[in-house]
């Protein structure tokens, strides 16, 4: 097979792969979706416990106002790292930030795939996918038994649970600082400047992420790699 064929190859099968991802990716968010209503209007219009319109839209403004900025901005932030499949199903799973953004990054080191190539992309999402799977499990047992579990627990290692999330930051930006440390030193740089300056809280991520790649891509540009 010539070099042209295999790469008409690898694009009709990952187009075949996008194809699937969106109609799987919209189907299940879709199920959800309607999951996600039926309780309340069950509740509401077959038990006849509606609290009344105007306690649901003081409700919704109240949280939109509060975290409605990250339904538009965290699908931007996280899509170039989990790609199209990765996305559909994170945003299924949740726990973006702390459990399927460090997986997928994992998954894509331990086949050394480029970031941003479509072997990350893949690596990713089997990335995600096992980290669902064990999420899952973890809540399966400590639903059925995590009070008492957390009796055991004594109050020191209790308390080091408040550093787990910035642990698992932290272990992020070493493993790909380690390849480009000038690239780590500026994310950190800038990070630290928008985590002490007087910002709207839920930009900050959002905002971090945009000036680290504009850095990124200003240093790039400066070699002449693009």
């Amino acid at each position: 097979m010539t070099t042209a064929e295999t790469a008409n190859t690898e694009q009709d099968t990952m187009a075949s792969f996008y194809r699937r991802s969106h109609f799987w990716g919209r189907t299940t968010l879709l199920v959800l979706i309607i999951m996600c209503f039926a309780p309340p209007l069950y509740m509401s219009f077959v038990l006849d416990a509606h609290p009344g319109w105007g306690v649901i839209a003081t409700g919704l403004v109240g949280y939109a106002s509060f975290i409605g900025i990250m339904w538009v901005l965290e699908p931007i932030t996280y899509y170039p790292t989990l790609g199209v499949a990765g996305t559909y199903l994170a945003f299924l799973t949740g726990n973006i930030a702390n459990m399927c953004l460090p997986c997928s990054s994992a998954a894509q080191k331990a086949v050394n795939a480029e970031p941003g190539s479509k072997k990350a992309e893949v690596a990713g999402v089997f990335g995600i996918a096992v980290a669902s799977l064990a999420n899952i499990v973890v809540l399966l047992i400590m639903v059925i038994g995590g009070t008492y579990l957390i009796t055991l627990i004594p109050p020191y290692i209790e308390g080091a649970f408040n550093f787990v999330l910035p642990a698992i930051f932290g272990a992020v930006l070493g493993q790909f600082a380690y390849k480009t440390p000038q690239y780590g030193v500026a994310a950190l740089i800038i990070g630290m400047i928008i985590l002490f300056s007087p910002i709207f809280s839920l930009i900050k991520i959002a905002l971090c992420v945009a000036l680290t790649i504009t850095a990124v891509l200003f240093m790039e540009k400066k070699k002449g790699n693009i």
